[in-house]
């Protein structure tokens, strides 16, 4: 559970470089992948869900 804060964490960093892109006029693209990225991280959170069944 440590670890994933620190996934979390990591995140968070992330959405600041995203942020700088944008700045670059970059963003549009960047912001689909970024948004399937987030689904993907839903999914992990079940995935943790999961695991607590087991």
């Amino acid at each position: 559970m440590a670890w994933h804060g620190m996934a979390w964490h990591g995140m968070a960093w992330h959405g600041m470089a995203w942020h700088g892109m944008a700045w670059h006029g970059m963003a549009w693209h960047g912001m689909a992948w970024h948004g399937m990225a987030w689904h993907g991280m839903a999914w992990h959170g079940m995935a943790w869900h999961g695991m607590a069944w087991h």
